[in-house]
């Protein structure tokens, strides 16, 4: 080998080096950026995951909610016809009332009659 040739290989040698610190420092970062998006996907899987879950209780505090409602409609609507029955009664017995007054009325006045015939 002549000495231009072994010149030229240095050189190439050295261009090749250069390129393979280049390569490797292109590789060091997309490595980076690789771990970088691996992390940003495990904090949104976890805020996923967190949001999933707070849906979940949401639901099921709605859930509760709306049986709670049902459970205060249905005494509500008990408690409504329970008055309106009280109120049928009541109507019942102020005519009850009223027959029995009625009644009495006319006792007393028999027994007034009674007692003016006994006198006069």
């Amino acid at each position: 080998l002549q000495v231009q040739d072994v010149a030229t290989l240095q050189a190439e040698l050295a261009q090749a080096q250069q390129k393979k610190a280049k390569q490797e420092e292109k590789i060091a970062a997309y490595k980076e950026q690789m771990q970088q998006l691996h992390l940003e996907l495990r904090k949104l899987q976890e805020a996923q995951e967190q949001s999933k879950q707070q849906a979940h209780s949401l639901q099921q505090r709605l859930q509760e909610l709306s049986s709670q409602a049902q459970h205060w409609q249905q005494l509500h609507q008990d408690s409504q016809q329970a008055l309106a029955l009280r109120e049928e009664e009541l109507v019942v017995y102020k005519v009850e009332m009223a027959f029995l007054k009625e009644e009495l009325s006319k006792a007393m006045e028999q027994l007034q009659d009674r007692t003016a015939q006994h006198h006069s």
